[in-house]
């Protein structure tokens, strides 16, 4: 990247302005995809200037406009909802049982600044995110640009660590690797026999 960084300043006099940007590794997957558009596009594009400019302004705009498909509506009510109602008007559910529960739940968890965080057993505050939210990072963490195939605990450990927090994140990240292809394509095998032990 160096010897680019090089190129790139000896052509800055030629140019009337210049920007050169550093893309982190957590944008690098915008970036891919841009440049996997230009590559599946470029057969398709007329070899000769369009003599449409507001044509090849759609196409370029298109290639700009790169956005990841948002999340799959969650029809499940969202798990922050009753323990921010405890916290913030002091009120709790009507059945006992679940009121109970509620109350002793919510004491692990405080707000700042609008924001529900949890308190971890060593004192670190986890953000409280929604259970889509959450699901995203697990797959994010699971199988994309830096992923491992890791299981489960590993992938709620490894997004509890970096500081976020939901209910369900065990049980999320079992379903994610459960139905993960590659996961299930060199799990481990089992040598035995196919009989009665």
């Amino acid at each position: 990247m160096d010897a680019y960084c090089k190129a790139v300043r000896r052509l800055e006099e030629k140019f009337d302005g210049l920007e050169l940007n550093h893309v982190s590794r957590k944008y690098n997957e915008v970036v891919d995809a841009l440049a996997k558009m230009d590559d599946e596009g470029s057969d398709k594009l007329p070899s000769k200037p369009d003599p449409d400019p507001e044509a090849s302004t759609d196409r370029e705009q298109e290639a700009m406009d790169i956005e990841s498909e948002p999340p799959a509506p969650d029809d499940s009510p969202d798990w922050r909802y009753p323990l921010l109602q405890r916290l913030v008007d002091g009120t709790l559910p009507p059945e006992q049982a679940e009121a109970r529960r509620v109350a002793r739940r919510a004491k692990t968890f405080t707000l700042l600044d609008g924001e529900m965080y949890k308190r971890s057993p060593s004192g670190v505050l986890m953000c409280c995110i929604q259970r889509q939210e959450g699901i995203k990072l697990l797959q994010d963490i699971h199988s994309e640009a830096c992923g491992h195939h890791a299981a489960p605990r590993t992938l709620v450990g490894n997004a509890f660590r970096q500081g976020f927090y939901w209910s369900t994140a065990v049980a999320d990240a079992t379903e994610i690797v459960r139905t993960c292809e590659g996961c299930q394509f060199y799990a481990r095998q089992i040598h035995l026999p196919a009989q009665a032990l």
